[in-house]
């Protein structure tokens, strides 16, 4: 029996996990299971309400920069990014794709914790309407070494390949699983070092 579309992205999404280390965590002296911890696909799925091409595209372009600026442990060092889109923050599902981000790296807007004793800081560490970007790139940036990435993401790539003559929501469920197989082709990465200014001290988001 043919296992259908839906089942497949559910299986993919379960899959699907970044590391995080949440170093606010460690300094309240919280259990390991706060401090290090997973999150699937699927969990942003459950965050947004739904599985669409945009919300796929928001963790996929935010793991693809997490192998990149923490090459060595291949997690993410919430406090440790900061994020810049291209698009405004009402454009198109931008406000939808920003809130996976934030949730994965824990850069927030106006609404993120402000942090304690100088440190730890969420706030104020993504933005939007960056006109040296196109509007389906964001910029990921590591706070600790200055090192960052553009992530674009074309998931027509992908879709665009189907020939299905499926209806609505039957063929949106095959683009998404269509982008989950080609999600190597869909998102594509540039690299750009610049050092740090901010010296040899430790990082005031917790994150060495």
């Amino acid at each position: 029996m043919k296992i259908s579309a839906s089942n497949q992205i559910v299986d993919i999404a379960k899959k699907s996990k970044i590391k995080i280390h949440e170093p606010f965590a460690d300094f309240l002296h919280s259990s390991d299971e706060e401090a290090n911890f997973e999150i699937s696909l699927l969990d942003c799925y459950h965050l947004a309400g739904h599985a669409c091409h945009s919300m796929t595209g928001a963790f996929l372009v935010t793991q693809a920069a997490v192998e990149k600026l923490f090459p060595e442990s291949k997690t993410c060092e919430r406090g440790d990014v900061i994020v810049e889109f291209g698009s405004e923050i009402d454009k198109k599902a931008t406000g939808p794709r920003s809130n996976v981000i934030s949730y994965i790296t824990g850069a927030w807007g106006e609404t993120g914790f402000p942090g304690l004793k100088g440190q730890f800081s969420r706030k104020n560490l993504i933005s939007y309407g960056h006109n040296d970007l196109k509007e389906n790139e964001v910029r990921f940036r590591r706070i600790s070494n200055g090192k960052e990435v553009i992530v674009e993401y074309n998931p027509s790539i992908a879709t665009k390949e189907l020939s299905c003559q499926l209806s609505f929501p039957e063929s949106w469920r095959e683009e998404i699983f269509a982008i989950l197989k080609n999600k190597d082709r869909v998102v594509e990465v540039t690299e750009k070092i610049e050092m740090s200014t901010c010296g040899t001290g430790s990082n005031p988001n917790g994150c060495s």
